[in-house]
């Protein structure tokens, strides 16, 4: 995917100080997509985000008292619930002093086993030493890095021997219609997205920084129904909340949804191991 300007550090922290808050009531104090088992499935979008982040820690397959890497850490609800569910450290990652300001200020945050610290800190040059990280994931992070092949390298570089990276991210199916593209671009614009790859270059990229994609699982299924949810939730946070902010809320709304209805748009679960 190519864009004229690509998101900076500066736009994305930016973006995420605007916005966090009442994308995080719409997502139920999560920033990433639900997962719901079936159709029949009636969990409250809560419910159903935090669903998805343990179904990154099943796979991260990490045992009490590891350390753990979250990159683009958000609101730290993901963070904590981790940490605490799995007794393993996690330190997370954000472009957003008001995301820091949040995760911190959650009981679980801290130092040691069943906690997690958060600081203010860009993937592409991680402030970490080599392999010091037993595990690392990244969910719905990915797509808005300038360079992505340098943080991949970032992550692989702090993650030791053998440590699995655990990606939730969108991807492309293949070529895009007109229509569709142009839904695209406004959605890219909007959210500061650049890299939005196919299966295909995914793999690439991650093979190129040293990390071999094991397990790719394709769960569109199962989170589209956050597009239409949260499609419908926010314009009554932009009634709520009025302004220039509203404004943007209502707008935002309806770009989600529409990227949502882009058929060319997948998402999936990908598991990697650091080679």
């Amino acid at each position: 995917m190519t864009r004229q300007e690509k998101p900076s550090p500066g736009m994305i922290g930016e973006m995420y100080e605007q916005l966090t808050d009442s994308c995080a009531d719409a997502f139920g104090g999560n920033l990433h997509v639900g997962y719901w088992t079936d159709d029949h499935d009636e969990a409250p979008v809560a419910q159903a985000t935090d669903h998805l982040t343990d179904l990154v820690a099943e796979r991260l397959e990490v045992v009490p008292g590891e350390r753990v890497l979250d990159v683009g850490s958000g609101t730290g609800r993901p963070a904590v619930r981790i940490a605490v569910a799995r007794d393993v450290h996690v330190t997370g990652v954000t472009l957003s002093e008001n995301q820091v300001r949040l995760a911190e200020g959650r009981p679980e945050a801290g130092q040691g086993q069943g906690h997690a610290d958060f600081q203010l800190a860009d993937a592409m040059w991680l402030p970490f030493d080599d392999a010091s990280f037993d595990a690392a994931y990244a969910i719905e992070s990915l797509v808005h890095m300038e360079n992505p092949a340098a943080a991949l390298g970032e992550i692989a570089r702090v993650l030791r021997p053998g440590g699995r990276f655990v990606v939730g991210e969108w991807y492309l199916l293949g070529p895009l219609a007109a229509d569709d593209a142009a839904d695209l671009e406004y959605f890219s614009r909007s959210f500061n997205v650049h890299f939005l790859p196919t299966v295909e270059e995914f793999y690439e990229e991650m093979d190129r920084a040293g990390l071999k994609i094991e397990i790719f699982h394709d769960i569109w299924p199962n989170i589209s129904r956050s597009f239409q949810l949260v499609g419908d939730i926010l314009p009554a946070s932009a009634i709520r909340l009025g302004g220039e902010l509203g404004e943007q809320l209502a707008v935002c709304a309806e770009i989600y949804r529409r990227f949502g209805e882009i058929p060319q748009i997948s998402y999936a679960l990908f598991t990697a191991v650091r080679r």
